[in-house]
């Protein structure tokens, strides 16, 4: 999925400076809310959703108290009689819910005819009442972040701990009842990655408040913890290499068998510099293993993987080629990224509830370090390093008696997950499968599927909806049976085998895995693009995902 659920990366800080004047609306549940224009993040294509920014209690255990805002967003259904509201809560922590109006035309589309889209901005935000560090990045990472903390706890006190899941769940349950004050209408509230724990949450807060939970890419609200992300990287790394060996042509390809004698010849290269002339390091390849297991590109890891393992003279150069255009700027200097929406993300929350609140299972620094000393996807050592910064800093700030605590409620549940999901792996769905109050709450897993599996499981019949969303959509129009999983067979399913341009432009030779390739400059693959702009703008889904982190 390539929106921002749980954040390989994101190291700029947003502006907290909002251009826009929006619609306000006073903090009381018996009132309608004051709908107006959106910002133009949020404003759909169509012109259709109209937005506000709700008052809330910074602190809900003082609701006379302080108040920020929250920005509320509403698709209303294009047929005359909506069937009910879905609530849209994003991932991250820290990820903007303007993702979800970019989807209205695609993903979503299933369900704009018959039902009113909400999507309501988490606290701390976006448009809602926005945290950035104003300080400027400096080279000592502990020093900034440090100053940043200081700066922001000086300008809030502790209510800057506010900022957390369950105070964010109750703005949830606040605005769901203030939306049906003219107009009753069933809720359905869908999460997607941080944002199943936000619905986990608001179940806890809130076990009656919705007619329905769906949870998507699901990440337990105990026994895990971001430290384990290198771990759960490879293992799902494995998953993938196993499933290679089940496809006939990836299988035919690939020249080794098992996960250990890869990790031993690329001991061999990276320690006794066996491959000579190799532009890869180590930490080079764990972050592209990373960027292709989170974002679907295995068409490129695999055949990478593959040339590293020979690593004769032309997989020299077509590695060489294919490090040039992630790590040495060719690729952003011919595609020229769009400039980043200063308020798409908040680093600010994604560390406090990061470190406060998705971090039950723990490893220390030199555990992970010594992890990633022979593992093929890890973060580099320079972003563990300040993980363990921000974790000293922003750490052991804040809990309640709901942090690390497994759901409890009856409303009926529909969780999905893809088993190839590395940031949240299907090999911890029992944890969630445990809190299941009753026969309605049903778990439903895709093969061959990523993370966000309302947005990546498409299937073989291009003019239909995704797997996800129909399996949603069907669940949501019967609560109380059963959904219809029969599209898990159409599934278009895992891509070994890159276009002739993806693979041309990146390792230079119109094979991935094989093939004599040719020192790929700028001008040469300018060249290319003119020769098929059509397949170049078509190789755009393999360049991108590698080159915008």
């Amino acid at each position: 999925m390539k929106g921002p659920l749980i954040a390989v990366t994101a190291l700029t800080l947003a502006s907290t400076s909002q251009a826009t004047e929006l619609a306000q609306s006073d903090f009381n549940r018996y009132l309608d809310f004051n709908w107006g224009e959106c910002p133009a993040q949020f404003q759909s294509t169509d012109g259709k959703n109209t937005c506000t920014q709700a008052d809330v209690p910074l602190n809900w255990q003082a609701p006379d108290g302080k108040k920020i805002s929250v920005l509320v967003s509403k698709y209303p259904a294009k047929s005359a009689n909506s069937k009910g509201q879905i609530w849209l809560l994003q991932g991250g922590p820290g990820g903007s819910g303007s993702f979800f109006v970019q989807q209205l035309n695609t993903t979503l589309a299933p369900f704009t005819e018959h039902y009113d889209l909400f999507v309501l901005e988490h606290r701390g935000v976006g448009w809602s009442t926005h945290l950035a560090c104003s300080n400027p990045v400096v080279s000592d990472y502990a020093q900034y972040a440090q100053t940043c903390f200081d700066d922001l706890h000086q300008q809030w006190g502790d209510d800057l701990y506010e900022f957390n899941t369950t105070a964010a769940a109750r703005d949830l349950e606040y605005v769901i009842g203030k939306s049906k004050v003219r107009d009753w209408q069933p809720s359905y509230v869908y999460g997607v990655s941080y944002g199943t724990l936000w619905a986990q949450r608001f179940s806890q807060v809130a076990p009656t408040g919705a007619q329905a939970i769906i949870l998507d890419s699901v990440l337990p609200p105990a026994e895990f913890g971001n430290d384990l992300w290198d771990e759960n990287f490879n293992a799902t790394l494995d998953d993938l290499l196993a499933y290679c060996q089940l496809d006939t042509e990836c299988q035919s390809r690939l020249n080794f068998s098992s996960l250990p004698q890869l990790k031993a010849r690329l001991n061999d290269i990276f320690t006794a510099q066996s491959c000579p002339g190799l532009d890869f390091d180590r930490q080079a390849l764990q972050m592209l293993s990373i960027l292709g297991l989170s974002r679907s590109v295995e068409q490129i890891l695999i055949p990478t993987l593959h040339r590293l393992n020979r690593c004769n003279s032309d997989d020299v150069m077509a590695l060489n080629n294919l490090h040039n255009f992630i790590f040495k700027g060719l690729g952003r200097q011919l595609l020229q990224l769009p400039a980043k929406d200063p308020f798409g993300f908040s680093q600010v929350v994604s560390k406090l509830i990061t470190h406060n609140e998705i971090n039950h299972v723990q490893r220390d620094l030199h555990s992970k370090l010594a992890y990633c000393q022979d593992a093929i996807a890890c973060y580099p050592d320079f972003m563990n390093y300040r993980i363990h910064l921000d974790k000293q800093v922003w750490g052991n700030r804040y809990t309640d008696p709901y942090v690390y605590q497994p759901m409890h409620h009856y409303m009926p549940t529909l969780a999905l997950n893809g088993d190839l999901d590395p940031q949240t792996p299907h090999t911890y769905i029992s944890l969630i499968q445990d809190a299941f109050t009753n026969i309605n709450q049903r778990y439903v897993e895709l093969p061959q599927t990523h993370h966000g599996v309302l947005f990546v499981s498409q299937t073989h019949d291009a003019s239909t909806s995704t797997c996800g969303a129909e399996i949603m959509k069907n669940f949501i129009e019967d609560i109380w049976s059963q959904p219809d999983t029969g599209c898990i067979a159409n599934l278009q399913g895992l891509n070994f085998t890159a276009s002739a341009m993806a693979s041309h432009v990146l390792f230079g030779t119109p094979d991935a895995f094989d093939g004599q390739p040719e020192i790929m400059s700028e001008a040469d693959i300018m060249q290319l693009k003119q020769s098929d702009p059509a397949a170049f703008v078509q190789a755009y889904a393999t360049f991108m995902p590698l080159i915008d982190f």
